[in-house]
């Protein structure tokens, strides 16, 4: 919490003494704007100015902020003072008992909390069951997926990395988004169900929107630049990202199967046979190879809940007439 609040704190106080750029003046805008928090301290840290500039204290804040945070680190802490007598350098005694409040509101005694540990959890030969996160939050993952996350959330947001495919039910909390980084994209949430496809080699990242909206925009852009760089999602919705280009597409989700590999369920209604063959990649983790390529133009109108491969392919071939032949996880059909 420290560090990120910190890298504000110059910005803050040119902010407060009239001395930033417009784009600055923006950046400052929002971050005090962002949240109730950000608020107080904008207010505790402008208070705490006006006050040494009236008592015409000379008040050095980066010495102060982290010759305090040395003292902590150190294990000094702060001595106890008490009775008029024994007050030390009474003239700053003012400025110095605000500047305590301040320092406190900014997260430095985090320093005495426990430091967030990245955890992680990955999916290797089978779907994960639900498991959840420090929040509430639950997450089921694909095959060979990983989710990496903090054992609990600190600071503004609560920040996640996913590699390869996962389903979220995100608790909700408005004052602490939810936030995924998937492969150069971020997915950020309130509280929503979605499901999130960032396979390493597959050249892109999806999201698709169960309930609730999720907002997407690539990873790194700024806070000024959210809103027209990134795009709104709402139920039913997709957006596909190319982290080559940078583009992002939205579009809306007629995959019947995009949660096939949790639910096991796989549904096909008037399908080309070169969908269906995706959904079964999908869902079973092969690949297909087919000789006959006229066949792929061919429909199927098909529920599959919970056959196995081998018994998908057998009705496949019977009703198309063609021959599977498996070799590890490639199927060439003849």
């Amino acid at each position: 919490m420290f560090n990120s609040t910190n890298k504000y704190k110059r910005l803050i106080i040119k902010h407060i003494q009239g001395e930033t750029t417009s784009e600055e003046q923006k950046l400052a805008e929002a971050w005090i704007a962002k949240n109730a928090t950000n608020r107080r301290l904008y207010e505790n840290y402008k208070g705490l100015l006006l006050l040494t500039d009236r008592k015409k204290v000379s008040f050095d804040a980066d010495k102060a902020w982290n010759k305090l945070h040395e003292r902590i680190e150190s294990g000094q802490g702060l001595k106890p003072v008490s009775g008029a007598g024994k007050i030390l350098f009474p003239r700053y005694s003012v400025a110095v008992g605000i500047a305590a409040v301040l320092l406190i509101a900014f997260g430095i005694f985090s320093v005495f909390q426990k430091e967030p540990v990245l955890k992680q959890f990955t999916s290797v030969e089978k779907i994960s069951a639900p498991f959840y996160l420090p929040d509430g939050s639950s997450v089921v993952l694909n095959k060979n997926s990983t989710v990496k996350y903090p054992d609990h959330f600190s600071g503004n947001s609560r920040e996640i990395s996913i590699f390869g495919e996962a389903f979220f039910e995100i608790s909700p909390d408005r004052e602490m988004p939810f936030l995924i980084h998937a492969s150069g994209l971020d997915v950020r949430v309130v509280g929503t169900s979605f499901n999130v496809e960032a396979k390493k080699g597959s050249g892109f990242v999806r999201v698709t929107v169960n309930t609730g909206q999720v907002l997407v925009y690539p990873t790194g852009t700024s806070e000024l630049n959210i809103e027209s760089s990134g795009l709104l999602l709402s139920a039913g919705e997709m957006a596909t990202f190319s982290p080559e280009s940078g583009r992002i597409v939205r579009g809306v989700n007629d995959d019947l199967n995009v949660l096939s590999w949790k639910t096991g369920i796989l549904t096909f209604r008037e399908s080309r046979l070169a969908d269906v063959l995706k959904a079964l990649e999908n869902k079973y983790q092969t690949r297909f190879i087919v000789d006959n390529r006229e066949v792929l133009n061919q429909r199927l109108t098909a529920r599959f809940e919970k056959e196995s491969l081998d018994e998908v392919l057998e009705t496949i071939s019977l009703i198309f007439s063609i021959k599977a032949e498996k070799n590890g996880q490639l199927i060439i059909l003849h």
